[in-house]
């Protein structure tokens, strides 16, 4: 137990210590005048006895009920962390209850006798009072629609928290379906200057392929709310002193201890370097798609040049990008097969290298025909 726990266990023991002398010595002096009337000394040696009595029945009484009051507090220590403001409401609505339940005592009982009852009454309940209401701060904040999120904590990026998302994970197509198959459970959290940043690429143009990424993040963001698997919050913190949005981004993560869920490579390096855990959406699709090795075959789609000459570029269902060495000539045209050659793993996931498997069938035909 540390220093500062005996000392609160030890204050608290003596308080209720003190009460009991009060209590003792005011129950011994009246109760010795009661029995012996004629003995003038009589009220002095009981208020002496209670005095003892006192001492020793507090200290029993103090730390049995510090005991007690430790189990609870134990009991309710998963639950949120404990806040001073809420925990001082807790020991005020404690220790008016215990006052209200000592009223008829105090107006009925001699003052000697009902005030130390009513002082110990509404010790205990203002110290559980405080114990119960801090350990569930949270619930209460919550009831209350206010913020349960500090701006420093003792314990950073803690788990239980959530993510924050960045732009391109909620325009990234598999950010759904990682949501719809129960891989991602925990909270979600978006800024309002993310939202506005997909709202204006939503608003650029039907035919821009951006644009169109961006009205699917919307919908998967209205499909998240309505379907309740997992819960989302818009947060209107604004960071005015940062312009870029990825850098806002960081810094937001960094001053809630979130954190951050993105599709793009060089955010998530940048966030590392600054302490901000991330979780890469494109190598965790990457990690769960299915393994390709060298020399499967299968139909690819080739929807654009590649950088060096006569290279097509097309993707996998999973986002994975596939390098077709001899492809340029087949770019919009229907799905060809292809042989895989290599696979390379990157930030982004993984960069699938293949050739056509036509020009495969030739080279293997021709090296036939030497052979013979």
């Amino acid at each position: 137990m540390s220093a500062s726990a005996l000392g609160g266990m030890a204050l608290f023991v003596e308080v209720m210590r003190g009460f009991m002398v009060l209590l003792g010595t005011a129950a011994g002096y009246w109760l010795a005048r009661d029995l012996v009337p004629s003995s003038p000394s009589a009220g002095g040696i009981g208020a002496m006895l209670g005095v003892l009595i006192g001492y020793i029945s507090g200290g029993l009484l103090g730390r049995t009920t510090d005991r007690v009051l430790g189990v609870v507090e134990r009991r309710v220590a998963r639950l949120p962390g404990p806040q001073l403001v809420v925990g001082a409401l807790g020991g005020i609505a404690g220790a008016a209850a215990g006052t209200i339940l000592t009223l008829p005592l105090l107006l009925h009982v001699r003052p000697a006798i009902s005030i130390p009852v009513a002082g110990i009454a509404t010790w205990v309940l203002g110290a559980l009072g405080f114990r119960i209401a801090a350990s569930h701060s949270g619930d209460l904040f919550a009831a209350a629609g206010l913020s349960t999120r500090p701006l420093v904590r003792a314990e950073a990026f803690d788990p239980r928290d959530g993510y924050l998302l960045d732009t391109s994970a909620l325009m990234d197509g598999r950010f759904a379906g990682l949501l719809d198959s129960g891989v991602l459970r925990d909270d979600l959290f978006v800024a309002r200057f993310v939202l506005d940043e997909i709202q204006g690429f939503a608003d650029a143009g039907s035919e821009d392929p951006r644009a169109r990424r961006a009205r699917r993040g919307l919908e998967t963001l209205e499909h998240i709310k309505s379907a309740g698997a997992v819960r989302i919050s818009v947060l209107d913190d604004e960071m005015p002193e940062i312009a870029q949005v990825d850098a806002k981004l960081v810094a937001l993560a960094k001053r809630l201890s979130l954190r951050l869920l993105t599709a793009d490579a060089q955010l998530a390096s940048v966030a590392e370097i600054q302490g901000v855990p991330t979780l890469n959406l494109r190598r965790l699709a990457a990690d769960l798609a299915p393994a390709v090795l060298a020399g499967e075959r299968m139909m690819l789609r080739i929807i654009k040049a590649g950088r060096e000459p006569g290279q097509g570029v097309g993707f996998l269902d999973d986002g994975s990008m596939v390098v077709v060495n001899g492809g340029a000539a087949s770019v919009g045209a229907e799905p060809m097969e292809i042989v895989v050659s290599s696979v390379v793993p990157n930030a982004a996931g993984r960069l699938i290298f293949a050739k056509p498997a036509v020009s495969l069938r030739e080279t293997e035909a021709s090296s036939g025909i030497i052979g013979e």
